[in-house]
């Protein structure tokens, strides 16, 4: 007894900045708590009592993990994993189906595709693409109703399908069925056992957070650095609902941080030539960047970083990237022509506008991001959750976001860059940006508005991890080599403690915020 009270001592002696903020942190939770149940007009009874209890339980088993993780010196890709699984699947089923933007869109497009219909079909009368599809699947737009409530959600799981079929359309028939290869792996999994419509999205959705979570269990084990930064970003509450749900984007997000995990890996890390699986990783990860939202094509222009030895000769690595950029531009195409498509009825008109005023769309740009610049970056922040009728208090958006700069400070103390990779990272981060707003003005601007609208905070993710990047200081190779030290031993010491403690409260306060909402 003598000896646990001196270790216990010691413990709070070494903890007691990281123990004083999570108890503040806790309080901070409840108190959000308590205020959520009078705003959704909740008793204060056995419920909310189990709210409290489970919170903190979930605060202090994820703390421990933390505690246990180091002191048994685990790497922090098997931390992240341990994290990420948790709360992960928490948050499929916190986030009743249906309410992330365009989910149902999304399930009846994955529907179709575990049909067959890899391609929507187009009625004759101009309405959107579809296709006949079980009228039952159709109470997924239901969901879309924020009142939706858990209870509902059980009470439909049993629901199956009828013969009775309608054309049902979805608005994510641009979306190539190879963006959604994990949530159809899911659903047909669910299909082959003829398991209830809703049983088998929710096995979509849990299949979708295992690729996201795989993906980026080894992009942080094999990134050279910037491992926290990605670990945090991921753990962004707008970051944990795409992976958990069943859309497009989640795969869209994961596979442009490999791919930028892939270019630092290639020049800091490896030594040696690509061998063919390399190069089919990296095919791999730019068709699903470019058929799934051409607008993240910039993103490509990393790989001009990479440095010819790992192709081999200088001849070789131009070789290999005309021949990588035609098939990615050659399958592009081929979804392009292949699929659907209709243009909102001020499209023409918004592209005769940039044709004839070519100032007209800079100016819109840099107008609409003057005007929105705190919306864009709240929404990347996690401000706007679910169908962004859930708003997390912006104290925590606010620390997130000075989280974010800290880390990116700490990077740009401890780490140096090619000239040529800050470069191309800064034209990609631009380039990106300017095609987000350029694809929203064409086809959700209505002619003569003056600010783009449409642009989510959410559509910035792909390109965050290059934030910090844009901001490291210039270095020759072999210095930035020397610079980058990766601790082996330990994930993390004791003054890390407070990220992985805020990270793990910020969670736990959302996904209470969010359930309060669906009681």
């Amino acid at each position: 007894m003598k000896n646990f009270g001196a270790k216990s001592k010691k413990f709070f002696k070494q903890n007691y900045k990281s123990l004083i903020l999570l108890f503040c942190l806790s309080i901070f939770n409840l108190v959000l708590l308590c205020i959520g149940f009078k705003a959704h007009n909740l008793t204060f009874g056995k419920t909310f009592i189990l709210f409290v209890i489970v919170s903190i339980l979930l605060e202090i088993a994820l703390t421990a993990t933390v505690y246990f993780a180091n002191r048994h010196s685990w790497k922090i890709e098997k931390l992240f994993l341990i994290l990420a699984s948790i709360v992960g699947v928490i948050y499929v089923f916190a986030v009743p189906i249906g309410r992330t933007p365009d989910e149902a869109s999304h399930f009846f497009r994955i529907y179709e595709i575990t049909e067959g219909h890899f391609v929507s079909e187009t009625p004759t009368d101009g309405a959107m693409p579809g296709s006949n599809e079980p009228v039952e699947i159709g109470i997924v737009d239901e969901y879309a109703n924020r009142n939706v409530t858990y209870a509902k959600i059980i009470e439909s799981l049993g629901t199956t399908t009828g013969e009775e079929t309608a054309f049902i359309t979805t608005s994510a028939y641009g979306y190539s069925f190879i963006s959604y290869l994990p949530q159809t792996i899911g659903m047909g999994i669910g299909k082959i056992f003829h398991a209830p419509f809703l049983v088998s999205a929710y096995l979509a959705k849990i299949a979708n957070l295992i690729f996201c979570i795989g993906i980026l269990f080894f992009c942080i084990k094999y990134i050279p650095f910037l491992k926290k930064i990605i670990f945090f970003i991921v753990f962004l509450p707008i970051s944990m609902q795409a992976m958990s749900s069943l859309s497009a984007d989640a795969p869209i997000f994961v596979s442009a941080i490999a791919l930028v995990t892939f270019v630092l890996h290639s020049i800091y890390t490896r030594k040696t030539p690509f061998t063919k699986k390399h190069f089919f990783i990296l095919l791999a990860l730019c068709i699903f960047i470019t058929i799934g939202k051409i607008v993240y094509a910039p993103l490509l222009v990393l790989l001009f970083a990479i440095p010819k030895e790992r192709f081999g000769t200088k001849k070789q690595k131009v070789f290999w990237a005309i021949g990588l950029g035609s098939l990615v531009m050659m399958v592009y195409l081929i979804w392009h022509f292949a699929s659907p498509t209709t243009i909102t009825n001020d499209g023409p008109a918004q592209l005769s506008n940039i044709i004839h005023n070519p100032l007209l769309l800079p100016a819109t740009i840099i107008y609409s991001i003057s005007r929105n610049v705190v919306l864009y970056i709240s929404g990347a922040f996690g401000g706007y959750l679910e169908w962004f009728n859930i708003t997390p208090t912006m104290i925590y958006i606010i620390a997130s976001y000075t989280v974010f700069v800290i880390l990116c400070y700490k990077a740009r103390l401890s780490f140096n860059i090619q000239k040529l990779l800050k470069i191309l990272s800064c034209f990609a981060v631009f380039a990106t940006t300017v095609a987000i707003f350029t694809a929203m003005y064409i086809t959700w601007t209505k002619s003569g508005e003056s600010i783009i609208d449409g642009v989510q905070g959410r559509y910035f993710l792909p390109i965050m991890l290059l934030i910090p990047i844009c901001f490291l200081k210039i270095g020759s190779r072999s210095t930035t080599s020397k610079t980058i030290i990766e601790d082996n031993s330990s994930i993390i010491s004791n003054k890390d403690y407070p990220l992985y403690i805020f990270i793990i409260c910020e969670t736990v306060y959302v996904i209470s915020t969010i359930a309060t909402t669906h009681l």
